[in-house]
């Protein structure tokens, strides 16, 4: 077949107009997808970016701070009876005790306090059946070191250890005579509180001074509060 000058004219013209519209179309598509995509990122700001280190929770800074406490409860004496007496003993009844101490220190979450407390226990009662025979007053002041650790719930455990002066006294109702005595031994106890404020616990605990064979060792399980002047 033989093609003449002016057909292929035309195949080029027909051919150039096809191209050109096809590309003035294709960049009208590019530019309308562009435009919606920056009114898109208008609408959305970047986020701020953050430090691995502004992320992680602040923990509460350690202030040392004095507190005060006061318990009752049942205390037990460990008292004898009156050599080749025969007598019997009571030796549980009500006591008390009253601390103030002082937190100095943190470490792995725990706190360790110095305290000083004194505890008046119930009398000892002497009997034979239907007869006082004597009674015997005790009471105790102690000097101790504390650490208390946080559990969960806002409870803590805690434990004590010092060393306490014991004082007992003795005396007859019969003729009125009495015999006294004194002796610094170990104090150790332990116990549980629970944080109703971040200022004031109520207190469970136990503690003893071990005293000697003249005034016997005391303990007194307690309930009761503390304070903490923050």
């Amino acid at each position: 077949m033989k093609w003449t000058i002016s057909s292929l004219n035309k195949n080029h013209a027909v051919s150039l107009t096809i191209l050109t519209t096809l590309f003035f179309s294709s960049s009208n598509v590019a530019f309308a997808h562009h435009k919606r995509h920056h009114h898109h990122c208008h609408h959305h700001p970047i986020p701020v970016t953050m430090s691995y280190k502004d992320q992680l929770p602040v923990e509460p800074v350690f202030v040392p701070n004095w507190y005060v406490g006061a318990h009752i409860g049942v205390s037990r004496t460990h008292d004898n009876q009156t050599p080749n007496s025969g007598d019997s003993v009571t030796q549980i009844g009500p006591g008390w005790t009253a601390d103030l101490g002082y937190q100095f220190a943190e470490w792995h979450r725990a706190l360790f306090a110095g305290e000083l407390g004194y505890t008046q226990y119930h009398n000892s009662n002497e009997t034979k059946p239907g007869l006082n025979v004597a009674y015997t007053e005790h009471f105790a002041s102690y000097l101790a070191a504390v650490v208390q650790y946080p559990l969960v719930y806002n409870f803590n455990v805690f434990g004590k250890l010092g060393a306490a002066y014991s004082y007992a006294k003795k005396t007859f109702n019969a003729f009125g005579g009495s015999n006294s005595a004194n002796v610094y031994s170990p104090y150790y106890g332990a116990g549980l509180s629970y944080n109703v404020t971040p200022k004031a616990a109520i207190v469970v605990q136990w503690a003893r001074v071990r005293g000697n064979h003249s005034t016997g060792s005391t303990d007194l399980t307690s309930l009761g509060f503390s304070y903490n002047f923050l």
